[in-house]
């Protein structure tokens, strides 16, 4: 338990539980950095998650307790539709009692801080304006990754959930927090554009992959990839797949020899089979659904060139840091927050949001091998400096004591 006074003066440590329901996967592994980050600086951190969790710890002041009834993401479970219908209502329950559970853990340890990360179901957002009130938290902050939560599980819904229910309880949410932490600017002005009335935000920005990834030191130059692109992530629809692979198709006329690689799951609002057959249409494609385990991260990057992001809409990708991370540039387009994480020039190439200027860009990158590795160095050097976990922990914490202040 936290004692009394705990965190009440500037430097002290503070108490912080840092809550992340699915053990898995790009917000599990944000998540746990975060909090390995956060216990580095000095203050006695709790992880709340889920069975056998993804990656573990040593860090002094750094608790991981698999509390929390939870299931992995990217497990691939086959069956009729009618079973998957089951799962989903079976997870709903699970869900509602991992709530119950950190409500509970907050009431009994009253912890300085509660941090949240995304809030994926209307009933996340509702269980959170529960926790906020009857938690004993002093300090109740969100991680709002994506402002408007996007929409992947839905073949006929719109890119971002943008339901009347759901407005209104992420407003409520929202303005129930002491803190609402943002990746970027971009993100931070989506939120207040929506949300006018979230009473404090902070920039806590987006850490690196070197403290959980292997290999990250000794990563070959882009160059020696030959000219091989990678697409890393979820496959969904505001990723524009057919995008990718149009202009894939326009680099292929000017290098024969040019590959692309697709890695990561499969998301309901993507079909595959229609991105196979235009995968096969263009030929040199190399589709691997399913979820990469972190083991086999380091590899993946080390064979690829540059690595593509052809959103249709963006806050802020943790692809790119893990791009960055292991000294690869990047080829994105234009759109959103990019900007944010993309210096147009020095870390990679931003084009507009059409296959020809998309094409180009990359077919720039695999052609030239003195422009790969100078856009890989300096991505490098970005993610090991203004994209530490040590600043965004002084960033948040700068937030924390702000919000601890508050009346």
């Amino acid at each position: 338990m936290s004692a009394p006074d705990a965190g009440t003066g500037a430097g002290e440590p503070l108490v912080v539980t840092v809550v992340e329901f699915l053990p898995s996967g790009g917000m599990f592994q944000f998540s746990f950095q975060f909090a390995e980050a956060l216990a580095r600086a000095g203050h006695r951190v709790t992880l709340l998650t889920g069975p056998d969790p993804e990656l573990r710890s040593d860090q002094p002041g750094l608790t991981v307790r698999e509390l929390l009834p939870t299931w992995h993401p990217n497990a691939v479970v086959p069956g009729p539709r009618w079973r998957s219908r089951l799962r989903r209502v079976w997870r709903a329950v699970l869900l509602l009692e991992s709530w119950r559970r950190v409500l509970v853990h907050l009431r009994r340890e009253r912890p300085d801080v509660v941090q949240f990360g995304e809030l994926r179901y209307a009933l996340d957002t509702a269980a959170l304006l529960v926790v906020a009130r009857l938690g004993r938290a002093r300090a109740v902050v969100d991680v709002a990754h994506n402002p408007l939560p996007y929409d992947v599980t839905s073949a006929d819904q719109a890119v971002e959930k943008r339901g009347r229910l759901t407005g209104a309880l992420l407003g409520r949410a929202y303005r129930a927090c002491d803190l609402v932490l943002v990746l970027g600017e971009g993100p931070r002005s989506t939120l207040l554009e929506h949300f006018p009335g979230v009473r404090r935000t902070a920039v806590c920005g987006h850490g690196d992959y070197s403290s959980v990834m292997t290999g990250t030191d000794d990563v070959p130059a882009p160059s020696t990839a030959g000219p091989r692109a990678l697409f890393f992530g979820a496959w969904t629809r505001y990723k524009d797949l057919p995008l990718l692979l149009e202009a894939f198709g326009l680099v292929r006329r000017e290098l024969p020899a040019a590959r692309l690689t697709l890695a990561g799951p499969v998301m309901p609002d993507v079909d595959l089979e229609a991105v196979r057959s235009q995968a096969e249409r263009i030929g040199h494609v190399d589709l691997r659904p399913g979820y990469v385990p972190v083991a086999d991260v380091p590899g993946l990057f080390a064979e690829h060139r540059v690595v593509l992001f052809t959103y249709a809409t963006v806050n802020i990708s943790g692809s790119i840091h893990m791009a960055y991370t292991f000294g690869r540039p990047v080829v994105a387009t234009a759109v959103g927050s990019m900007a944010d994480a993309v210096e147009d020039g020095v870390t990679g190439l931003l084009a507009a949001p059409d296959a020809p200027s998309v094409a180009r860009a990359v077919a720039a990158v695999l052609g030239d091998d003195e422009l790969a590795d100078r856009l890989g160095a300096a991505a490098a050097r970005r993610g090991a400096t203004g994209a530490s976990w040590d600043a965004v922990v002084e960033r948040a914490e700068a937030g924390y004591r702000a919000a601890l202040a508050a009346p």
